[in-house]
């Protein structure tokens, strides 16, 4: 589909402004932006012509929206007016798309506001323009485009870019991707105004498989009318869990005895089991697996073709990996005054069937529940937090030259890491590695990229590159347990500590809670386990 109108045909006219019809308009608050400096720009004639069509004998502003009505409002007698015709065989198609390019490429020069551009683009894809034919007529890339569309599908979106929510347009994309999920929108944008933006969309992408069946959870509480969440409910007066609430006369509180209006699900999982199967179904001793390329699917880490596991030892990309997960409700009960009941007193165990000693054992079990859990959610959100440092650092070190300032920290970073952590910068496991890391982060072979350097800025970034690989090789997943284990000056505690320190000064890098934990800025324990 081409372009219909062709400029060198129009004719500059002087016409009346309330005689002129405007077009449709990707802009839709033209008029609340003239304010009285607009107004007054115009009072003694509009200087550049407005943009137009003729149809049917209708004079049609294109482009010039807000001159015209500013005309008008000034009561001018004229204004230039450009017209130029459109094609007698246009369909309302191939001129609602010639409109909406023609105002798009007016509004480069002024705001827009970003949910007029958003709609303007979806009545591109709905006139028939393909994605790639809407990035190259608009200067912008594809994957903005679909960026673009898919937040104009997204009703909670738009009220957040209406609402002036400060997001960029990336952010806004992944948040329409949840819109089936309310909950996981919340998440996310409460970490876009902490900075942690990045960290919650991964932990979302790689725990998607849990967050379904915790939703299919939640959709079924809520056919029955009961309010559900999968993160934990916050401690408000007239709220508490269910086994922290007794009746009048002592007793435990039955669930089944609580109205459905006062009940909150707090929704988990946890899990059961894990196996690995072969394709006809046969299951797999998991310890004939190679360990070294497990080791590299479970860290998110992209294998090369030619990486082959270990003779006699099975390639766990061939196999199917399955997880057994129960899904489990803890009950809170809201304005429990109301139903008659209250606190347990503190130190005092309801009364049931149960001996001291059954009470002791469930306790205990649930404790190493509940610290098994904390292991597999925190490497979890670790190996998430790996993957988000290497796309900053990848996107930070395309640079040429150090933000200023910051030559003194870097040099001895750089300096730190070859005197007391050298040792680092040979490691090659699948915990990590850190030449592959390198090559990863700087965009080729750090050697070619060294030869190449024309300056000694780049070349410096270049061996911070080298450097900073060395000390990602050594971020473990399980890196959080040993935050506390600072013994010696050189230890990997420390350098760790350091590493994400620096990321956090120099790149302004936003750590997230489990980083926090191997700076030792906070504590495991201390974390929401969702």
């Amino acid at each position: 589909m081409q372009r219909t109108i062709t400029p060198a045909a129009g004719e500059l006219r002087h016409l009346d402004p309330a005689s002129l019809v405007i077009d449709a308009n990707i802009r839709t608050e033209a008029e609340a932006t003239l304010t009285p400096e607009f107004l007054e720009s115009v009072r003694d004639g509009v200087r550049q012509p407005i943009l137009a069509v003729e149809i049917d004998g209708e004079v049609r502003v294109r482009d010039g929206q807000r001159r015209t009505l500013a005309a008008r409002q000034t009561e001018l007698s004229s204004v230039p007016v450009y017209v130029v015709p459109v094609a007698t065989d246009a369909d309302d198609k191939a001129m609602t798309i010639d409109r909406i390019l023609d105002q798009l490429t007016s509004f480069q020069r002024e705001e827009l506001r970003e949910r007029d551009r958003v709609a303007a683009i979806e009545q591109l894809a709905l006139a028939g323009m393909s994605a790639t034919r809407i990035a190259k007529a608009t200067r912008s890339s594809k994957k903005e485009v679909d960026q673009t569309l898919a937040v104009a599908k997204s009703a909670t979106t738009l009220n957040l870019i209406e609402r002036g929510a400060e997001l960029t347009l990336e952010q806004s994309a992944v948040i329409a991707a949840y819109d089936h999920d309310p909950e996981a929108q919340r998440w996310l944008l409460e970490a876009a105004y902490r900075g942690r933006f990045d960290h919650q969309a991964k932990q979302l992408e790689r725990s998607a498989d849990e967050r379904a069946e915790l939703l299919a959870q939640v959709a079924a509480y809520k056919a029955e009318g009961i309010k559900a969440v999968t993160r934990w409910p916050a401690a408000q007066n007239g709220q508490a869990r269910l086994e922290l609430l007794v009746t009048e006369s002592g007793d435990p509180v039955d669930i089944a005895a609580v109205p459905v209006d006062h009940r909150i699900a707090y929704v988990s999982a946890d899990v059961e089991g894990e196996s690995w199967v072969d394709a006809d179904g046969n299951e797999v001793d998991e310890s004939l697996i190679d360990f070294e390329i497990l080791e590299l699917i479970e860290d998110g880490e992209d294998i090369p073709a030619d990486v082959q596991p270990a003779e006699g030892y099975l390639d766990p990309r061939t196999l199917i990996h399955r997880v057994t997960r129960t899904i489990e409700t803890q009950w809170w009960v809201t304005d429990y005054e109301e139903l008659g009941y209250k606190p347990r007193p503190y130190g005092v165990t309801p009364r049931t069937p149960a001996s001291a000693d059954d009470e002791v054992d469930t306790a205990e079990k649930e404790a190493q529940k509940q610290e098994r859990r904390r292991v597999r959610i925190l490497n979890a959100a670790s190996v998430a937090a790996r993957e988000v440092r290497i796309e900053k650092l990848t996107a930070w070190l395309t640079r040429k030259t150090l933000p200023k300032g910051s030559g003194p920290k870097v040099a001895k970073f750089i300096a730190t890491s070859m005197h007391a952590h050298h040792e680092m910068f040979g490691a090659s496991n699948s915990r990590g590695d850190a030449r592959q890391i390198a090559a990863t982060i700087l965009g080729g072979d750090p050697a070619d990229l060294l030869d190449q350097a024309a300056t000694a800025d780049r070349a410096q970034i270049i061996g911070l590159g080298i450097a900073l690989a060395a000390r990602e090789a050594h971020m473990w997943k399980d890196a959080w347990r040993h935050a506390q284990d600072r013994d010696y000056p050189g230890s990997y505690v420390r350098a760790r500590a350091d590493y994400l320190r620096f990321l956090a000064d120099v790149l302004d890098y936003t750590l997230s809670d489990v980083e926090e934990v191997i700076t030792g800025d906070k504590n495991a324990e201390d974390l929401p386990l969702d």
